[in-house]
């Protein structure tokens, strides 16, 4: 009679552990599910393509965290993203999404998948917010094309020349800095500086 109680207690034991990895998987699931499907149902095509493959990155990186408990924050910041991206608050998925890569005891492949999720993040939002942006269309698919397929290098000048466009708003004005302050730290100091030089005399 002990010996039944003492493994129903483990049983017990053992699914309550189990509870909430499961929660979270399946939090994680539905958000990305909800943005998945706001992302299709946008007029621009290429949003639900974008989400997509966001949603893939998501799901492969989460997998490999596995269920360790130690991992519940991340996972928590996967869900804060997913959430943000939903609710249109485009800066704060990405301080989400940027946050991943650096969160601690990652290993190197869970470290370039979270660097995979943030790309294909500032891909999303700069296709979402400046696709129909007048004279940089060019650049914008520059950058979301660039920032897919993991190619920083292509996607800096495209990012600065969206970041000097006359027509931006406030709001755009914050957006692509964000982006751009990621993939290019100083862009500001350095492009102040080339200003200088071209008002010298004989430049």
């Amino acid at each position: 009679m002990k010996k039944m109680i003492a493994l129903i207690v483990m049983g017990a034991a053992v699914i309550l552990s189990g509870l909430p990895q499961n929660a979270t998987a399946q939090t994680s699931a539905d958000l990305a599910g909800k943005f998945l499907d706001a992302a299709k149902s946008a007029s621009d095509s290429q949003l639900g393509d974008i989400a997509s493959e966001l949603t893939g990155k998501i799901q492969s990186f989460t997998a490999l965290l596995g269920s360790n408990s130690s991992v519940s924050s991340i996972k928590s910041q996967v869900d804060s993203t997913l959430k943000a991206l939903t609710g249109g608050q485009d800066s704060a998925a990405l301080t989400s999404a940027f946050k991943l890569a650096s969160a601690a005891k990652l290993t190197p492949e869970q470290i370039t998948l979270a660097k995979q999720v943030g790309n294909v993040a500032s891909a999303y939002v700069v296709r979402k917010n400046f696709a129909s942006l007048e004279g940089s269309q060019d650049d914008v698919a520059t950058i979301v094309k660039s920032l897919r397929n993991g190619q920083i290098a292509p996607a800096v000048p495209a990012m600065k020349n969206v970041a000097t466009n006359a027509h931006l708003t406030d709001d755009q004005k914050q957006l692509i800095s964000k982006v751009a302050d990621k993939y290019a730290p100083g862009w500001k100091k350095a492009g102040a500086a080339l200003d200088a030089i071209k008002k010298l005399p004989g430049f």
